[in-house]
């Protein structure tokens, strides 16, 4: 059994009441580190990275299989971290485990009612056939936990004295101390790890530490639901942030350590919350990143420093105790004190207009449904390096490379007079859901007057529609319902042509002669679409350019087919990806491109809910279920889904494309080392940021051809299937 920490009481639990004999991983040593290329991939957190070790220590203890169930959701308003859904296919992938050999359970209690069912099935795989005895270990183990979390907070005692078992009154921290008293916020993974290098033993010699279990959960959540939809937050970082709002509140800490593991994606999020709240309380604030190379000095070099810097700020008085009362401020959402402001000088003020971020050409359409509604809105520059630096600048520093873009554009669209930007999301398993607010809130942190507004779907509308006129309203104000039609429309219109003019300009720079020809010709195309102010206009338009490629010499070469998977943004957004599809159609040997996903694919699945698309889902579901069973947010699990079925269509290869630090990418990026090996197909994982280089990125896809092409003329089978027009 994997002790995870948090879950460690129900999983005992759990195989207790079962009778079933177990052992556990123990609490790795600084030789753990060299395990940690048991990953199979780089991109993983360290918090995922000796997971791998956790099990092959187990393996090699001579267990028979693996405990190791799969957390969607403990609550029904939030999700897990989606590493932590994807672990055990990430693990049975890595360590080439036979399905039978690792038993995952699921728990997932936000949309999944009867997920106890899967440990009926689990206790079952373990030898177990009553039904009734499992249902009862599974009770008594989510009991269990919820007894340990409570004695946490009741006895102020740390993760490792819980998982010894060792909840003794008399281990109570004194209230009464007067010395500086330092809130150590974090996961329990990182806190108690080999990473963190003792971390918590060395901020406890300067004093009392305070760690988020040590605050009740009803005291968490009270602070958590102080931010817009806070307790739709992962469940773990809820916990975190809102314990580091009743500390920092109720003035109970002195100072705030904060630790994250590098990349590690919801830390991103909750960090600038924890920071502006310190500094909002004017109480010292440090952030420190662990990972593999953390070195024990280094740290403890830091932290001394930070604590001899805030040394002075220790205040007599007794503190109450952590798990029990409520944040007094925690209702109105109003901070206890408020720091000194900064102040930010700005240019002279222009008339305010609504601007829209955007991604690839989605711009063209979205300008025709706020033109048609009456709205004069304002669109950003093409993305360019000056852009992703203004984002940069102000972007935590772990967040994904499309929020650093979409930063950018904001402030790109505030200095052009916008005071309203609005913005696609809806919280989920990924971050997308919290760009909206927590751009908002970096933005006005940084003296931009702004209110960024995210439009979720509105379906089902009964639910969800009210919710969507109201964010539209901020936006368009209330136009009238024609003219919403008819910009609704249109806008839909150019979508769709948009996605087939895309398709064929694919296929033709797989066979164009001379090269380029099919890109002049959609770069005409863009532009005359931009200005079509009708339907009917726009047909005109793309007939115009479909002829147009008709029209273009091809050559009768053979073509090497390669899909190109991965995440939304950086699949649509030519400027992220490097403009990875026209780079390989430029290549000496010719190369077709496929790609299923595009904005228009995703509306047809989400919100028209076109049939074809439906069933196009569900079989990209059936591709990834060996490999990936559950959805882990994004478009993480068809990322999987399509690289299998592409291999089942006799596809050369595959091209998946990640922005660094992408959760649901990154579950993928390591299952996909299975997909290729299994499947016999090549497969190129590209992860991309801020520093990615085009030359380099060029240099990769060369070899990457070559290597497609070398296998096609040296197996009969392959070379067969060569495409020829």
């Amino acid at each position: 059994m994997l002790s995870f920490y948090y879950l460690f009481p129900m999983y005992r639990t759990f195989l207790k009441e079962l009778a079933v004999p177990f052992i556990e991983s123990e609490a790795p040593a600084t030789r753990a580190l060299d395990g940690l290329s048991l990953s199979p991939t780089d991109e993983p957190c360290p918090g995922v990275k000796i997971a791998f070790y956790h099990c092959k220590t187990l393996l090699d203890r001579g267990c028979d299989v693996l405990f190791l169930p799969a957390l969607v959701s403990l609550s029904r308003t939030s999700y897990c971290c989606p590493k932590m859904m994807g672990l055990p296919d990430m693990i049975k992938a890595g360590l080439d485990l036979e399905p039978e050999r690792l038993i995952s359970p699921v728990i997932d209690v936000k949309e999944n009612p009867r997920w106890e069912r899967s440990w009926v099935k689990a206790a079952y795989a373990l030898g177990v056939k009553d039904r009734t005895l499992a249902l009862k270990a599974v009770k008594r183990g989510w009991m269990a936990w919820a007894a340990t979390q409570s004695a946490m907070a009741r006895h102020e005692i740390a993760v490792p004295r819980m998982i010894e078992g060792s909840f003794d009154e008399a281990d109570k921290t004194s209230s009464g101390r007067k010395s500086p008293v330092t809130g150590l916020m974090g996961h329990a993974y990182v806190l108690y790890d080999v990473f963190a290098a003792g971390i918590f033993d060395m901020v406890s010699s300067f004093g009392r530490a305070v760690t988020p279990e040590m605050v009740s959960e009803e005291s968490a959540l009270a602070g958590v639901r102080t931010i817009f939809e806070g307790e739709k937050l992962w469940s773990f970082e809820a916990h975190i942030l809102g314990a580091s709002f009743y500390l920092l509140r109720n003035r109970l800490v002195d100072r705030m350590i904060f630790v994250s593991s590098f990349s590690c994606g919801p830390a991103s999020i909750i960090e600038d919350y924890i920071e502006e709240e310190a500094e909002r309380q004017g109480i010292p604030f440090l952030g420190l990143v662990v990972d593999e190379h953390t070195g024990h000095l280094g740290l403890l070099t830091r932290i001394e420093t930070f604590m001899d810097a805030t040394a002075h700020v220790a205040r007599p008085g007794t503190l109450v105790s952590l798990g029990a009362g409520e944040d007094a401020d925690a209702g109105s959402g109003k901070p206890a004190a408020t720091g000194t402001q900064v102040s930010y000088v700005r240019g002279p003020e222009v008339p305010s207009r609504p601007g829209i971020v955007t991604m690839g050409n989605l711009h063209i359409p979205l300008k025709s449904l706020f033109h048609e509604c009456g709205v004069d809105v304002l669109t950003p520059p093409d993305l360019s390096d000056h852009l992703v630096a203004l984002g940069r600048e102000l972007a935590p520093e772990f967040i994904c490379y499309p929020m650093v873009a979409l930063l950018g554009q904001c402030r790109e669209l505030c200095r052009a007079g916008a005071d309203r930007v609005a913005m696609v999301m809806g919280k989920g398993r990924c971050r997308l859901g919290w760009y909206a607010q927590v751009m908002e809130n970096l933005l006005r942190r940084a003296g931009y007057n702004v209110a960024v507004v995210g439009f979720d779907s509105p379906f089902p509308w009964r639910e969800r529609g009210s919710a969507f006129l109201q964010q539209a309203q901020k936006v368009i104000g209330k136009p009238a319902v024609r003219l919403v039609i008819r910009g609704a429309s249109l806008a839909l219109s150019k979508l769709l042509l948009l996605e087939q003019a895309e398709e064929m300009l694919r296929e033709l720079r797989a066979y164009e002669i001379p090269r380029g020809s099919g890109d002049e010709l959609y770069r005409g195309f863009l532009r005359d679409l931009d200005v079509a102010s009708s339907t009917g206009a726009c047909v005109r338009v793309f007939r115009r350019f479909r002829e147009a490629c008709m029209e273009v010499p091809k050559a009768r070469e053979p073509v090497v087919t390669v899909a190109v998977v991965g995440e939304i943004y950086v699949l649509n957004e030519p400027f992220v990806n490097k403009h990875i599809e026209r780079v390989l159609g430029s290549f000496e040997e010719r190369v077709r491109v496929k790609r299923h996903l595009t904005v228009m694919s995703w509306l047809k699945r989400h919100i028209l809910a076109v049939p074809s698309s439906i069933l196009r889902e569900i079989r990209v579901k059936r591709a990834a279920a060996p490999y990936l069973g559950l959805s882990v947010g994004g478009h993480g699990l068809e990322s999987v889904g399509e690289s299998v079925l592409a291999a089942q269509s006799r596809v050369d290869g595959v091209i998946h494309l990640l922005p660094f630090t992408c959760m649901p990418e990154v579950v993928a990026q390591s299952v996909l080392v299975k997909v290729g090996e299994e499947l016999d197909i090549p497969i190129l994982s590209l992860v991309l940021s801020e520093q990615t280089g085009a030359v380099g990125l060029r240099t990769r896809l060369e070899a990457f051809v070559d290597l497609l092409w070398g296998r096609k003329r040296s197996l009969p089978e392959r070379a067969g299937r060569c495409l020829v027009l």
